[in-house]
């Protein structure tokens, strides 16, 4: 009886959590004065949630700007979930679900339930790739109509269910030689995805792999291992699922160009420093290069592919060895491999920490090149003017916890978006925005 008991609690909370799905709820968004900067926040979300953007090498706005995507495991009654770690160790963890929130009125509908492992946003259309294990476990990719969803939710429909608003588009075939799929993205005409996968491969390629791993210095964290990747692509109008290249290191943030669709950009993941980070392919000539060849004294992280012609990324300087040459956010023209540096800020100008160093982390920047924004180790959100190299402080105190504010620009780069643990002492994340239009230094 006492099984029976659980169950059926468990049971009526699926159906509580499924029936979330569409359901349109009130505006969170309230306004706040950062202290040190005297810019007025908008606060997007209810401080007493959890809630963060996806990350800002992803669209985050439908392409006709009215709605923003985001994330978060405490808006959902979904039971708690538990999964084994590799080591043995069990984890409990509630569900990650993902939401959209209307800017003009600030309305947040939820469009996926605890199937769904992972969506990206369309360019071309109001349309969210999903991506979830089917019925018999295999890795497989939907495309969800929003146009659909928005009205429903709009019109106070009832009992709207995920599946209703899928569209099949194919499986992954998962063997030794395509390997297993892991982080994905659309390229600019939503025609392809790019998918990075671990494989196996042969003893010879996991002996040279190791041969020529990354040995980090005692000061240089290195958190996650090696392993053989590759590059694979599905065809999003007919599923068919195709090999571009293997490599024999981690892959890591897989990014498409939002201009030219067969150009990917993506790193040699270590979770710290690299020999060499940055790699560009091209999907259809399978030309494959490093991107910024880096010194012994680089710390490249962060790349983001913001505009047709250049990747923006950070080239570190938070430690004193790494302060004996020029540090800061970079870019790299794509077609000339020229190189620039946009800027750099001091910790102790920011104030609120006691490190001291170049301090810029992470970095994005508007579709024009006109913009370009960055957060510091000490939790500061800075935008600069490209052409002249003019900085503007635009945050203080994100905390940069329990994760990082990670900044990033409207496609019209109006709008200036990052997270913040500032309200909840680092406790929770915040979504944040500015409207950069109401602010008089700013020009398009």
């Amino acid at each position: 009886m006492k099984k029976f008991i659980i169950s059926a609690a468990l049971i009526a909370a699926s159906l509580t959590a499924s029936a979330q799905f569409g359901v349109l709820k009130n505006s969170e968004m309230t306004t706040s004065k950062d202290e040190q900067t005297g810019i007025t926040l908008t606060i997007l979300t209810d401080t007493e949630k959890n809630d963060s953007f996806i990350y800002q090498t992803d669209p985050m706005w439908t392409p006709d700007g009215k709605w923003l995507l985001f994330r978060s495991s405490t808006r959902s009654d979904e039971p708690a979930q538990e999964t084994t770690l590799p080591d043995g160790t069990k984890r409990t963890y509630r569900p990650t679900l993902y939401y959209f929130m209307e800017i003009a009125s600030g309305k947040i509908v939820q469009v996926s339930d605890k199937s769904v492992s992972g969506v990206f946003l369309a360019n071309t259309s109001n349309t969210l790739f999903v991506n979830r294990r089917d019925a018999e476990g295999k890795w497989a990719m939907y495309s969800m109509n929003l146009d659909k969803v928005f009205a429903d939710a709009k019109k106070g429909k009832k009992n709207m269910q995920i599946d209703s608003y899928l569209k099949f588009i194919g499986v992954f075939p998962e063997s030794p030689e395509m390997g297993r799929p892991g982080g994905w993205c659309v390229n600019c005409d939503d025609t392809f995805a790019y998918i990075s996968v671990t494989r196996e491969g042969t003893p010879e390629e996991k002996a040279a792999m190791e041969a020529k791993a990354f040995v980090p210095r005692d000061d240089q964290p290195k958190k996650v291992g090696q392993a053989l990747s590759g590059l694979r692509k599905m065809d999003l109008r007919t599923g068919e699922v195709s090999y571009i290249r293997n490599v024999d290191f981690r892959v890591g943030h897989i990014q498409a160009s939002r201009f030219r669709p067969e150009e990917i950009v993506f790193c040699c993941e270590t979770g710290g420093d690299a020999d060499q980070r940055m790699w560009y392919c091209n999907a259809l000539t399978n030309e494959y290069k490093p991107l910024y060849k880096e010194t012994p004294l680089d710390w490249v992280t962060h790349e983001t592919f913001a505009s047709e012609d250049y990747v923006y990324f950070n080239v570190l300087g938070w430690q004193d060895r790494l302060r004996k040459q020029v540090s800061g956010i970079f870019r790299i023209n794509l077609r000339t491999n020229d190189v620039e540096c946009m800027g750099q800020v001091e910790m102790d100008k920011d104030r609120s920490s006691s490190l001291t160093g170049r301090g810029f982390w992470h970095c994005n920047a508007t579709r024009d090149d006109k913009w370009v924004t960055g957060d510091t180790f000490a939790g500061s959100v800075w935008v600069i003017n490209a052409q002249t190299g003019e900085r503007h402080w635009i945050a203080s105190d994100t905390r940069m916890a329990p994760d990082h504010a990670h900044p990033f620009f409207s496609p019209d780069g109006t709008k200036l978006c990052f997270r913040s643990g500032h309200w909840s002492d680092g406790k929770r994340l915040n979504l944040v925005m500015v409207d950069l239009t109401k602010l008089p230094w700013y020009k398009r």
